[in-house]
């Protein structure tokens, strides 16, 4: 019989300890680089934001380990290029978080968390100044390959930081209703270039409802997608159990099964 996974020579080893020797002795391991890990801190973040949701202990314990596994291989990764090491990134994090907290590492006094974020700002801003990238856009370092909904939310609130935000959630709640009148009348015309244009603009304003009620945008849709699949399996199961086929169906039907299906979760 093979050795037991949790096998007691290695008890002793540090999750650190445990990458590096991965990455000296596992043929994956070794082979992989910088951008060929990439992709992974994507996947298992949405895996662990899906962990965090379900509320989970188990799921939560793994994919937190999981993603504390990938972070640790790309700095293995890259101290093995001769870029950087461990206390590096970790001396670098810290400098950062004390720099950007001077309300609770130094004697910086607020009056909430709207001077904290603006004063968050204000910190960033120095430190481009310093590093000379003063020219840099104001919203750079928000990721354009971030799914649209979360950036869109991240560059609205970074925007609320120095005050350009609705005074109340009224605001953007008018806002929705105008950008829908304006995709109607172009629904109208049936220009689907300016249909795109008006479609977004009416989402980008739903999410700035989102953020003023304290919601994460990506995370309602996500909700929202869930609870369509659970009720559309339940009405394929309610369809099979009557000998109905879906296809077959007309729209009248489908939403009476629907609306069954509604009346069984309330």
């Amino acid at each position: 019989m093979g050795k037991s996974l949790n096998n007691k020579n290695y008890a002793h080893l540090s999750l650190q300890d445990i990458v590096e020797k991965l990455r000296r002795e596992c043929p994956w391991d070794r082979k992989q680089t910088l951008s060929s890990i990439a992709h992974l801190y994507v996947e298992e973040a949405y895996e662990l934001s899906e962990a965090l949701t379900s509320g989970n202990r188990m799921d939560i314990e793994e994919e937190l380990g999981d993603l504390l596994y990938i972070v640790l291989m790309g700095i293995q990764i890259a101290k093995d290029y001769g870029l950087t090491n461990y206390n590096a990134v970790e001396q670098k994090a810290s400098e950062k978080l004390i720099r950007r907290h001077p309300h609770v590492f130094d004697n910086l006094k607020v009056s909430g968390e709207a001077e904290i974020l603006a004063n968050w700002e204000k910190i960033k801003e120095t430190e481009k100044q310093n590093r000379g990238d003063a020219k840099q856009g104001f919203f750079e370092g928000i990721p354009k390959a971030l799914p649209a909904l979360i950036r869109a939310q991240m560059m609205q609130e970074r925007a609320a930081r120095i005050g350009f935000d609705w005074r109340s959630s009224k605001g953007p709640l008018d806002k929705i209703r105008e950008e829908a009148a304006e995709l109607e009348e172009h629904l109208e015309s049936g220009n689907k270039k300016e249909m795109a244009r008006e479609l977004g603009d009416l989402l980008f304003s739903v999410v700035n409802l989102a953020r003023h009620i304290d919601v994460r945008a990506e995370d309602a849709l996500m909700w929202s997608n869930r609870k369509f699949a659970c009720r559309f399996e339940e009405v394929r199961r309610l369809a099979s159990k009557r000998n109905l086929e879906l296809d077959k169906l007309g729209i009248e039907e489908l939403d009476k099964l629907w609306d069954e299906v509604k009346e069984t979760e309330e």
